[in-house]
């Protein structure tokens, strides 16, 4: 004789209710064969519900077991029972148990999903199934838009999709009227022709009179089993109730996205506001300091990245007699030429002394704020200063003291526009009473010194520079004043600078008997500090995208638990039809994730637009920082997975069978 398709033997389910114990099922012994139809009655309370729960995978057995064919599932954890749910066992609903937002051929594909099967290849299942029931004609309604008995067909097209040979009926014609429930009636009694077992459990006892065997369970015990008609096994082999296959990435993504993102926009945005918040704050911030940093490093380097100044402190008073006393003379010439023999590693060198002078230009007018400079040695090639026309000091000019000059470009450019002319060489400067003939005009230079918080730096643009010996020659020595206001040094390379500024401070100071009369100036050590101290910005950046990101997580986290309580109806189903605890922790983990990354997106957005807008008005370099994007996407989607979990996990281990009960 062929083995029962599903067996229990002792079956027991036992629950606690207010401190006493109710037994729903108490040492119940059942074979149900392959092909035949059973119809479960009783009163309310009996137990019947609870043995079709068991039946179908959906509850556990107190005590006793449960054989599916060769598959012993009375000790089955509960992937394994989702799983041959999904694959062997379709369930039929009073109350339909559509989910709302689907088609109905997204419906009827639903158990397809959990399968691992394609969609192509669901879609083409799923229509099959439908024109078999009489569906094919209303594929792309949602279930608000069916009757009674529609929805009741896609209901059992939905738990025929899989193939089972199971199929478990829970009042399948209780919500329907009697000429609807007498075709669902013949649907069923199609079905079992074709083989299928199926199991219902009905207060119909016309319904219950249909089957091919009626069993009557009362306090959790059958207290009548009734054969109405002898079954034919069909010849076909029955299922080996294995497990399915599991659910694809694409449709967790997808069923984050449409019943996730989608079911709720406004939602879904309020709830992003804080990651876009804190994404958008930490990319235009890091942004704006990158681009500071930048423009203060041009800046560096067009000043000479590997420059270094000797600079007099121009003592006064008391301090400045005291250092004259202990033998130092101040800033001088000779300083230069010691420094020049004595240290390594130096391609170019020049000297510079600020002159106090009236400067007047016939016919035209100069800038108000110039400086005038005597100036020998490579000063061009040390300061990065480019020549637009003519040349620099000849050495025989320098010891001749001729009155030559070279100009900045704003310089330049005010006396060609005030005198309209194509060029200001060879033109006529008066320097405290005395002419100097332009020799030289020098390109415009982009450097915002001011920026760069460098007091002793000016603007090369604003200068006339004459040469040193000529304002030496001319000037009066004044009593103890240094000779010379700085020293430019450029290095070989930005690596020597710390050796040969140490070297150049321990000889200066040697040379000027101890006495600290000078400082030494570094610009790169400037941009140094100055990029350290941005640092501290970034790390702020860092805490405040942090804090936004915990205040957006602790928002999905809030909006995560009210969806879950929500959809409870939802859960349930996906449940019912072979969904397991890790599906909907994941697909709950998908739609938390989803919703950060999505904000996270927006968020870059938000600041690329903003830095676009932002950046040209501060006149800073536009940078967009790969890495900084790619971390603050990577932090988004920690935080929706991290605060998501916890939401994840209750959606998972919700009691199906209160849920399906409560529906």
């Amino acid at each position: 004789m062929e083995a029962p398709v599903i067996s229990l033997r002792d079956a027991r389910r036992t629950y606690t209710l207010g401190g006493s114990t109710v037994r729903a099922l108490d040492g119940v012994d059942l074979d149900i064969e392959r092909g035949s139809f059973v119809s479960i009655v009783g009163a309310s309370g009996s137990g019947k519900s609870t043995l079709l729960h068991v039946l179908g995978l959906l509850d556990i057995l107190s005590d006793g077991e449960l054989t599916l064919g060769d598959w012993v599932l009375s000790k089955s954890n509960d992937d394994e029972r989702a799983r041959v749910r999904n694959r062997s066992i379709g369930f039929v609903f009073q109350k339909f148990n559509l989910l709302s937002d689907l088609t109905v051929l997204e419906n009827i594909a639903l158990p397809l999903a959990y399968s691992g099967l394609p969609k192509e290849v669901r879609k083409q299942k799923a229509t099959e199934v439908a024109n078999k029931v009489g569906l094919g004609d209303r594929l792309e309604h949602r279930p608000n838009q069916l009757s009674g008995g529609q929805a009741q067909r896609v209901a059992i097209a939905r738990a025929l999709v899989n193939d089972p040979d199971l199929i478990m009926a829970d009042e399948p014609t209780g919500a329907l009227d009697s000429k609807t429930g007498r075709e669902i009636v013949d649907l069923f009694l199609q079905l079992n022709q074709e083989g299928r077992t199926i199991v219902m459990v009905t207060h119909d006892s016309t319904l219950a009179s249909q089957g091919s065997r009626k069993i009557t369970i009362s306090d959790g015990l059958i207290v009548q089993d009734e054969e109405l008609r002898v079954i034919t096994p069909p010849s076909n082999q029955g299922p080996s109730f294995q497990p399915s296959g599991s659910l694809q990435l694409k449709d967790l993504i997808r069923i984050g996205i449409h019943e996730g993102l989608l079911a709720h926009k406004l939602r879904s945005f309020l709830t992003m506001l804080g990651v876009i918040i804190g994404v958008a704050s930490v990319i235009s911030m890091s942004s704006f300091s990158e681009g500071s940093r930048k423009k203060q490093a041009d800046q560096i380097r067009a000043l000479g990245s590997n420059l270094v100044k000797v600079i007099d402190r121009q003592l006064e008073g008391e301090e400045l007699n005291e250092g004259r006393v202990r033998g130092s003379l101040g800033l001088s010439r000779s300083d230069a030429d010691m420094i020049k023999e004595q240290i390594p590693n130096i391609s170019y060198l020049a000297m510079t002394r600020k002159v106090n002078m009236n400067a007047f230009c016939q016919g035209a007018r100069l800038p108000v704020q110039l400086g005038i400079y005597g100036a020998k040695g490579n000063l061009l090639k040390v300061n990065n200063l480019n020549l637009k026309e003519g040349r620099w000091f000849l050495p025989e000019e320098q010891l001749m003291r001729q009155r030559v000059a070279l100009v900045g470009s704003k310089i330049a450019r005010n006396i060609e526009q005030s005198k309209s002319i194509p060029s200001a060489l060879g033109e006529k400067l008066v320097l405290g009473g005395q002419p100097y003939q332009i020799i030289g005009t020098l390109k415009d230079r982009q450097v915002d010194t001011g920026e760069l918080e460098i007091h002793q730096e000016t603007d090369a643009n604003h200068h006339i520079y004459i040469p040193l010996d000529t304002v030496l020659g001319a000037l009066q020595r004044q009593d103890l004043r240094s000779e010379i206001d700085e020293i430019h040094l450029q290095l070989i390379n930005e690596d020597a600078l710390v050796e040969a500024g140490l070297a150049i401070r321990r000889l200066v100071s040697h040379l000027h008997q101890g006495v600290e009369d000078f400082t030494l100036f570094v610009p790169l050590d400037i941009l140094k500090a100055k990029q350290q101290s941005q640092k501290l910005l970034s790390v702020l950046s860092l805490g405040i995208c942090a804090i936004s990101l915990l205040v957006g997580g602790i928002g999905i986290m809030n909006i995560m638990l009210a969806s879950v309580s929500e959809r409870m109806k939802e859960i349930g189903i996906r449940r019912a039809i072979g969904a397991t605890r890790h599906n909907i922790r994941d697909q709950f983990l998908c739609e938390s994730t989803l919703i950060s990354f999505a904000g996270s997106l927006v968020g870059i957005m938000l600041a690329m637009l903003g830095i676009l807008i932002v950046c040209p008005m501060l006149e800073l370099p536009i940078v967009f920082s790969i890495p900084i994007m790619t971390l603050a996407i990577v932090l988004a989607i920690a935080t929706g997975a991290g605060f998501g979990y916890a939401p994840a996990n209750r959606a998972a281990h919700q009691n199906v069978i209160e849920i399906l009960r409560d529906e």
